[in-house]
């Protein structure tokens, strides 16, 4: 364990599957981590479980490290889920999520009350008119998940972060929101205030500090998207600077870059997010490892890789895709997927496989160039793509530039590095 000398930095980082938490220490290295996984759908819905799935990961974390130790917490969440609570907290609604659309009867709604093309409302909006219209409480507070978790922490629900409030229609250039609040069919006061990520939102509260053994003293800082915590994890403060880039190769494929300028291109799927003094591009391809999965499994893919010559081209050109339709590099709902014809030869359609997500890869850096956006002089890759060391070659020659499998990948590391931003900048 621990010694309780040390002044550690808790992440947070829920998820899809379950609850992560990285500790890590002043100089960012990673002293724990542990973590609890949602055992059925319901659960995984739940605000409530999301709060009981917590502590359980800071007990299981207690047996590794002491947590009087840790000095502040952040937590990052799924980008879009929200709910509604009372100023209390106590949800008056259950989680909408990222995937969810908003109900034609909310954007309708939306369009009318803030006089504005429903192709340009924030999607994250309408779900909260959704929600909203259920029972029309007068007295509530928007909350993202991140938001939700980090205020039962320190028993406030008016605050939310740059990077989660964007897709609820905030401006982070602007620092403003993009319509105006007194159009709203609800009360204006439910939106948060919206602070930069690792901004102080206030300390442990008593009740938290009993049931966690977490110190009273410790603080907790505003957090971000789940997303942009994977990028902090894997680029570091230190290296956040213009063209600095990451791609997460799982099911599909998302590219983020830091960028000197904002970049938004929505017939190209880009978007940016503020990250302090910078904005980081990026967007998110239907390509990836899941269209893999739907001609191998993991061993056929491991044994067949290693028999691959990556310095040597396919000579194969595929626009492989897990579902109808492309957002980025192009937007295109009607691109369907395309992995024909398939030679007889396994070895060889994967090679051909691999090199043709690695082109969509370089079209989607192409692109973010041409808007601005440095083209990257090495590649930092997570992801479970990232294992396959043959496809990285691959890669890094499609790419012409180095491919390199970053140290840290997990959310809650990122989460945990804002924690200790926030502690510097007292």
């Amino acid at each position: 364990m621990t010694s309780g000398q040390q002044q550690l930095h808790l992440g947070l980082d829920v998820g899809t599957s379950g609850i992560r938490a990285v500790v890590s220490d002043r100089k960012g290295v990673c002293i724990a981590g542990a973590e609890d996984r949602y055992l059925t759908s319901a659960q995984k819905q739940s605000p409530t479980s999301w709060v009981s799935l917590c502590l359980s990961v800071l007990e299981r974390l207690s047996k590794d490290v002491d947590l009087k130790s840790i000095t502040g917490l952040a937590v990052d969440g799924q980008s879009g889920t929200v709910l509604l609570c009372d100023v209390a907290g106590n949800p008056l609604s259950p989680a909408k999520f990222y995937h969810e659309e908003p109900s034609e009867d909310a954007t309708d709604l939306l369009s009318k009350a803030l006089g504005t093309g429903v192709a340009s409302l924030p999607p994250t909006l309408g779900r909260v008119v959704d929600l909203w219209t259920m029972d029309r409480p007068s007295t509530f507070r928007v909350t993202h998940q991140a938001d939700w978790i980090a205020g039962q922490f320190c028993g406030r629900f008016d605050f939310s972060d740059e990077n989660n409030a964007l897709k609820l229609g905030y401006d982070p250039a602007a620092k403003e929101w993009v319509f105006d609040p007194a159009c709203l069919p609800f009360s204006a006061q439910a939106l948060p205030e919206v602070r930069i990520p690792a901004s102080l939102a206030g300390t442990l509260s008593a009740s938290m500090a009993s049931r966690t053994g977490l110190s009273a003293a410790c603080r907790v800082y505003t957090g971000t998207t789940d997303g942009m915590a994977g990028f902090l994890a894997a680029s570091g403060f230190a290296d956040l600077k213009p063209g600095t880039a990451v791609t997460s190769l799982g099911t599909t494929m998302v590219l983020k870059a830091v960028s000197p300028c904002r970049v938004d291109a929505g017939s190209n799927g880009v978007y940016s997010h503020k990250l302090f003094n910078h904005w980081v591009a990026g967007g998110a391809s239907n390509s990836g490892g899941g269209v893999l999965l739907k001609h191998f499994t993991p061993d056929q893919l491991k044994r067949l890789s290693k028999q691959i010559d990556p310095t040597v081209s396919s000579k194969l050109d595929y626009y492989p895709l897990t579902t109808k339709g492309e957002r980025f590099p192009l937007s295109d709902p009607a691109r369907e997927n395309s992995t024909d014809p398939r030679p007889s030869c396994d070895v060889a359609f994967l090679a051909g496989l691999l090199e043709s997500i690695a082109r969509i890869e370089k079209q989607g850096y192409d692109l973010l160039s041409k808007k601005g956006v440095p083209y990257p002089a090495q590649v930092r890759t997570v992801g479970g793509g990232s294992k396959n060391h043959v496809w990285n070659r691959i890669r890094e020659r499609v790419l012409g530039v180095p491919v390199l499998t970053a140290h840290h990948s997990e959310a809650a590391y990122g989460a945990a590095l804002l924690a200790s931003l926030g502690g510097r900048a007292r």
